[in-house]
């Protein structure tokens, strides 16, 4: 149903999707936009894990098919269907906001319509009118308007749906206290964002603000450089960058800007102790190469925090700590627990989402209060847009924090005795698993009124603490971190005195990993993964990722209980990343990764020729997979006059190439067909044989002078016309005929008696070609038919034939008589050559019969002749004569 769809225009190229989340366990969705039939305009394909996408690069004018399916394993059901035109989405959103009242040019209608025709409709207004109509303002402040009209207000961060405009898609901020406009709780105003679209005009303006200020700030950009962004959109996030960082003074004794990239794993592109100005800065960023990957933000902070934050890598013990995150889809892993690490350290987050980002996870992950730290656009061309409130709010949080009394909090000094009879002794740690260790000691000679035990990861971390009855002396650590070393300390703790504490240092062990990761099958769109089994693991994480250059972000996510997986709906020769991950509960161990290229398209084998003709062959080959879906076989001449190509279902494995010339190469290709486009061709050439003339040549004499020349035709359809040619063999002028190629017979008239002659004959084809001259010799003889025939002396029972002999010698006469009524009763008697009359015995009575004779000369049969008579009607008795009785002996 269209009704499921929610179409937006971003731009006159650009269109966003979005839909309801189908219910049940899918793997996600693929979205295809096609051009409507007959457009040469190739389809746009992909995939999405969440329920919207953004497809660029269409015309405002063509009308497309629209058509998103939910992806369940292997298979796909459709699950809504759409079509459209860019420009009339837009002349629709249009003509509805012309209808409103003009109250929303001026900021009274920025509240969400929720059950707004455009909601209904599935088109978002697409047209932006001037900015300064865009009124953004705090979310406090928002919902205080909203109950002063009587509206229900919406929650910080929530995007305005209804205004058509480039700010659309972006969650609004608090803009910062600047010299020209002033915020106070108590008196709440609106602010712009400019009087013009978001366009580089805007960045540039946005980049003329400059933030003065001497403090020392440490600033780390964590960007995301996932498949997702694409090449062409990590410009874009570089362009944002460079504007966001432009107005603040770069030095080593003020503010520095350290960056990493992030994707499957992140990594440091330059440290904070890298460049001390800001032209070092922005040339770095012009620099930044893409990364490409998944995306692993809790990782990624994890990495900050680590790598970034330290000391040796120049951040400063007094400086103010900035983290600015920027993503364009949600976390592969947990990012809110990395996050809240950072944020108890006292560092601040900025989460900065595009697209496909999830704006709860930018909530959870940023600092409080999220009006200013949390921003989401629709799009990467409308990041632009951020550039002026995001510098404003960063230079008003750098102020506030070095003008802030660093007042901290006051450790209070805890007397200690360091008298071994209040200090425990003999730390023992034991029993250590990835997520658990068990800790034993010897009590103190003076036992303590209670235990405290505190236990951080040596590389930094939250410190957590357990307090213990006096009378215990373990305790199991669980729920720790796999593959970290911790510090863990027990102290004693009197009513007055901590005695001495007892500390020691172990790691937890990793988390068992798959082992052995090897491809044990592989095709063009699948590969079969198997591996050794990590022992304690719930399940298996699959992800396989490929990003040619210029095709859609392809992720797949497959979890299995057993230790191989099948990873199929791949695309031919192709390289995919494939990491396998042993799940322990929620945590995973590290990943065996692997890298393979799927095979190309398999092309069809043994390809041979057959059934070879002047002007046909059978093409035979064998399919190298089931999933072929048809062959295309396609044929060109040597000289390329004659060329063709024939389509045959995926079970064939052979076909007829016709019609072809005689005499003649060809070059000839088999390719097979799959869902995902055709194999390379197998190829080979033949050569055609030579037309073939009439075969089977036979002559019979005629009465009078002609005779009957008949023959057989080989090829007769391609046959165009026979050319007949006879003459004596004495030399006289040959005569020519010329019949048609569908017959097979011809009289040639005009002859000799008792004459030798030389009768010829070739056929011309189809393709102009001659056949060879095939010929007989045939000396024409006086085989001429009897005459005068007729009947006389009927009885009941009899008829008596008589006739003329022919000249020349007679070998015999064949006389075929039967009654006319009953032409199945023929009957044929033989007379001697000298003999000219028969008596036909046996007949029935008053029966008219019909008599045919002719004369065999010892060259051959003449014509037949023909005649009738009538037995008489039964009067007197007659005696029974059987046989015959010659009228007349020589």
């Amino acid at each position: 149903g269209s009704g499921r769809l929610k179409l937006t225009v971003l731009s006159e190229d650009r269109l966003q999707m979005k839909w309801k989340e189908t219910e049940g366990n899918i793997n996600g969705y693929k979205v295809r936009v096609k051009p409507m039939a007959g457009d040469s305009e190739q389809e746009v394909m992909l995939k999405t894990k969440t329920p919207k996408a953004t497809v660029g690069g269409l015309s405002p004018t063509k009308a497309y098919t629209l058509q998103v399916y939910v992806l369940n394993g292997s298979q796909e059901a459709l699950f809504a269907k759409r079509k459209f035109v860019i420009e009339e989405l837009k002349n629709a959103s249009q003509t509805r906001n012309n209808r409103r009242n003009s109250g929303a040019a001026s900021g009274k209608n920025l509240t969400s319509l929720g059950n707004s025709a455009a909601e209904h409709s599935g088109v978002a207004e697409a047209t932006p009118p001037p900015l300064n109509t865009v009124l953004t303002q705090p979310a406090k402040d928002r919902a205080e308007k909203k109950r002063q009209k009587g509206t229900q207000p919406k929650g910080s961060g929530e995007t305005i749906r209804n205004q058509p405009s480039v700010e659309a898609g972006m969650t609004e901020a608090t803009p910062t206290t600047t010299k020209s406009s002033q915020r106070t709780p108590g008196n709440p105003e609106r602010e712009t964002l400019g009087k013009e679209n978001p366009t580089k005009d805007s960045l540039r303006r946005g980049s003329q603000f400059q933030c003065d200020t001497p403090a020392m700030t440490d600033i780390v950009l964590l960007v995301d450089g996932s498949w997702s962004i694409g090449r062409n959109n990590f410009k874009l996030i570089k362009e944002f960058l460079s504007n966001l960082i432009s107005p603040f003074s770069i030095a080593q004794d003020k503010i520095r800007v350290g960056l990493s990239q992030y994707s499957s794993d992140p990594r440091t592109e330059w440290d904070l102790s890298a460049y001390s100005t800001r032209d070092q800065v922005l040339e770095a960023l012009r620099n930044l190469r893409y990364k490409g990957g998944n995306t692993f933000t809790g990782l990624a902070l994890t990495h900050v925090l680590e790598q970034n934050l330290k000391p040796d890598a120049g951040a400063r013990l007094e400086a103010e700590k900035l983290v600015i995150l920027l993503t364009d889809g949600k976390s592969q892993d947990d990012a809110n627990l990395a996050a809240r690490t950072l944020k108890n350290l006292g560092i601040e987050i900025f989460a900065i989402g595009v697209k496909n980002a999830d704006e709860a996870e930018l909530k959870q992950v940023a600092s409080e209060p999220l009006e200013l730290t949390v921003y989401n656009v629709l799009d990467f061309p409308l990041l632009s847009s951020l550039v002026g409130r995001l510098t404003q709010v960063l230079c008003t949080r750098i102020k506030e924090k070095s003008n802030k009394e660093n007042t901290g909090s006051t450790v209070k000094d805890i007397p200690v005795n360091t008298g071994p009879q209040l200090s425990p002794t003999d730390l023992k740690i034991s029993a250590v698993t990835s997520k658990s260790m068990h800790l034993t000691w010897s009590p103190p000679l003076r036992p303590p009124k209670k235990y405290r035990i505190e236990y951080y990861p040596s590389k930094g971390g939250i410190t957590k603490e357990v307090v213990l009855d006096g009378a215990v002396s373990s305790l199991r650590l669980s729920n720790l971190t796999s593959h970290t070393e911790y510090l863990v300390s027990v102290f004693p703790i009197y009513d007055t005195v901590v005695g001495d504490g007892l500390r020691g240092v172990t790691s937890t062990l990793p988390l068992s990993s798959p082992r052995s990761l090897r491809v044990s099958e592989l095709s063009h769109n699948s590969i079969r993964l198997s591996w050794k089994a990590a022992q304690g693991a719930t399940q298996y994480l699959v992800l396989c990722s490929a990003a040619p250059d210029g095709a859609e972000d392809y992720t797949m996510e497959v979890k299995v209980t057993q230790p191989e997986v099948l990873l199929d709906g791949l695309s031919p020769s192709t390289e995919y990343s494939v990491a396998v991950y042993a799940m322990y509960g929620e945590d995973a161990s590290d990943p065996a990764s692997i890298q393979e290229t799927t095979l190309a398209l398999s092309p069809p084998k043994y390809l041979s020729f057959s059934e070879l003709s002047h002007a046909s062959v059978r093409v035979s080959w064998e399919a190298a997979s089931p999933a072929v879906k048809a062959h295309r076989v396609t044929y060109a001449s040597s000289k390329g006059s004659n060329t063709g190509e024939v389509e045959v279902p995926g079970t064939a494995t052979s076909t007829v190439l016709r019609p072809l010339s005689s005499l003649t190469q060809y070059f000839i290709s088999v390719r097979s067909t799959y869902d995902e486009g055709d194999s390379f061709p197998i190829t080979g050439n033949v050569t055609t044989l030579k037309v073939p003339p009439p075969r089977a040549l036979k002559v019979t004499e005629l009465s009078g002078n002609s005779l009957r020349l008949q023959w057989e035709a080989v090829a007769a359809s391609d046959v165009v016309v026979y050319q007949i040619k006879w003459s004596t063999v004495g030399g006289e002028k040959p005569q020519e005929l010329s019949i048609a190629g569908n017959v097979a017979t011809a009289v040639l008239p005009g002859l000799q008696k008792n004459t030798d002659y030389k009768i010829s004959i070739w056929a011309y084809y189809k393709d102009g070609a001659r056949s060879d001259t095939v010929s007989v010799q045939h000396r024409t003889n006086s085989r001429s038919p009897p005459t005068n025939l007729f009947i006389d002396s009927e009885t009941p029972t009899s008829l008596q034939v008589h006739w003329t002999p022919p000249d020349g010698r007679i070998q015999h006469y064949k006389i075929t008589y039967n009654p006319i009524s009953d032409a199945g009763a023929q009957q044929t008697i033989m007379a001697s050559g000298k003999s000219s009359g028969v008596t036909l015995q046996s007949l029935l009575p008053d029966r008219a019969y019909k008599v045919i004779l002719s004369a065999i000369h010892y060259t051959g049969e003449s014509e037949s002749m023909s005649t009738t008579g009538r037995t008489a009607p039964v009067l007197s008795k007659f005696p029974s004569i059987r046989g015959f009785v010659p009228s007349k002996t020589e």
